[in-house]
């Protein structure tokens, strides 16, 4: 009998930490949309150590993708992938078990090919101590809702479907952040909506070490002031040295904090705008960016 042909597919970037898979793999089983309907690519992206396809679940795919960044680790699984939407995610998420079931009924309710914004709810793992990092990256981090909003979405959980791709094009496989919005602001050029289903939830482990933090700022200031046009790079050099009004107003009004947490977060975010700036100088003189 011919097997049918997937539904959708799933794609993953890993780089170096694969004992994050354990948790993906485990939420990846427990989907209520049948096996048959979905296929699951993990991209490594130059490991060191990579296990073997025979020690990974029935249901996954390996592939390698040597050219550094995520991104470019994703247009790679695309010239493998097999399904009309092409859903993406991170290794250090925990899909809900409805999540691909919800993301396949959204696209089959539009009339038209759209981008599909998941939820992405951060939360502290039970093996960590509630610290001061933990709670600013649940209130701060991935604020999928805001980023929908504004017409694009992260890759921890977005879905395109195929159709898009083969009207824009790939991502911008030179990046090392930074490609989803890009990608989702040149479909939104070319009148292709973007929507967002919170009840397409994943969740995300909440960053728990100020190192965890300036690790993610250096990433996605190199994609800001190294890639893209000229006219958007400055426009994020000059925006870097403003101070973070936006993100203060966002603290104080978020109901994810207590109101004895909220200058906790205000006095971390300002850390780390006075460190994105000096990120700032230094990728302008040396330009070398993160990847991690």
């Amino acid at each position: 009998m011919r097997k049918e042909r997937p539904k959708i597919s799933v794609i993953i970037p890993l780089y170096q930490h694969w004992e994050l898979t354990e948790i993906l793999f485990s939420a990846l089983e427990k989907q209520t949309l049948p096996k048959m309907c979905w296929e699951c690519f993990i991209v490594d992206n130059g490991s060191d150590a990579v296990p073997a396809q025979e020690s990974l679940p029935d249901f996954v795919k390996l592939l390698e993708c040597p050219q550094p960044g995520s991104y470019a680790a994703r247009n790679k699984a695309l010239q493998d992938a097999t399904g009309e939407l092409l859903v993406f995610t991170d290794a250090d998420c925990r899909p809900n078990a409805d999540w691909l079931e919800t993301l396949w009924k959204t696209y089959q309710s539009l009339s038209s090919p759209t981008l599909i914004a998941g939820g992405v709810t951060v939360q502290r793992s039970d093996k960590l101590k509630p610290n001061r990092i933990v709670v600013y990256d649940m209130a701060m981090g991935l604020p999928q809702a805001k980023y929908a909003s504004r017409g694009y979405a992260v890759t921890a959980n977005l879905s395109i479907p195929r159709a898009v791709f083969d009207k824009v094009g790939e991502f911008d496989g030179k990046r090392f952040s930074g490609g989803d919005a890009e990608f989702c602001q040149r479909a939104g050029q070319a009148g292709i909506p973007l929507v967002y289903i919170p009840s397409a939830n994943v969740d995300h482990p909440a960053r728990n070490s100020w190192e965890e933090l300036t690790v993610k700022l250096r990433r996605v200031k190199g994609g800001q002031v190294r890639s893209g046009p000229a006219k958007r790079r400055l426009k994020y050099i000059i925006k870097t040295f403003i101070p973070p009004v936006w993100a203060f107003w966002f603290a104080i009004n978020n109901k994810k904090v207590s109101h004895a947490q909220k200058p906790i977060v205000i006095l971390i975010q300002t850390g780390l705008w006075i460190t994105e700036m000096a990120i700032t100088f230094k990728l302008l003189v040396n330009g070398k960016m993160e990847r991690r």
